[in-house]
């Protein structure tokens, strides 16, 4: 599992090429809020690749957040696998396909990849420098992701009702994450005690 840990996001780079070939073969282009759902996921994994491919996120948040100088760091490679892969290769997947019965189960995809792409763009000007995963957000996280809810709410007419829970869901997941990593940061601080 170590080898996994420590190399999971190398194979982004090729899981997104794989992956987009098959949307453009699969996905109708007359199916645009599928489509939209279905390329969410490759762009998130070249995000991926960015961040993780080279431990810059994990570095640049245990360095420059929680201020931890030592290898002990309490964001590492297994807490990283195990906060993307049920997220981000297992859930968006399973919800893009569910999106070919009824395209607004996947709306929640967008939303996140938005929320993420922001978040990297707000870190990055609060601490003045490269945040991994910033070109990304802003190349293709954000654009994409704009778009895709524009012709979403172009399309569609969406209450907002199921605006709201589309955007808490997307917010719930990225709370459990913060969560995650926070609890990770405060087991580590005491154990130093």
């Amino acid at each position: 599992m170590d080898w996994l840990y420590k190399n999971w996001s190398k194979l982004s780079l090729g899981g997104a090429a794989v992956l987009t070939l098959l949307i453009f073969l699969f996905i109708k282009p007359s199916d645009t809020l599928l489509f939209l759902i279905w390329i969410q996921i490759p762009i998130y994994l070249l995000h991926q690749f960015e961040e993780h491919s080279r431990n810059g996120f994990k570095n640049y948040v245990n360095k420059t957040v929680f201020k931890v100088s030592d290898e002990d760091y309490p964001l590492n490679d297994k807490n990283i696998f195990w906060i993307n892969i049920p997220i981000i290769w297992i859930l968006m997947p399973l919800f893009a396909i569910l999106s070919s019965i009824n395209p607004l189960i996947g709306l929640w995809i967008p939303f996140f990849g938005v929320i993420n792409s922001l978040s990297h763009v707000i870190f990055s000007i609060v601490n003045r420098q490269y945040n991994p995963g910033i070109i990304v957000s802003l190349v293709l996280g954000i654009p994409v992701g704009i778009y895709a809810l524009m012709t979403f709410y172009s399309i569609l007419t969406i209450s907002y009702i199921i605006t709201g829970l589309t955007v808490g869901f997307a917010i719930i997941l990225h709370l459990i994450v913060l969560l995650y990593i926070r609890n990770n940061y405060q087991k580590n601080s005491l154990t130093k005690i």
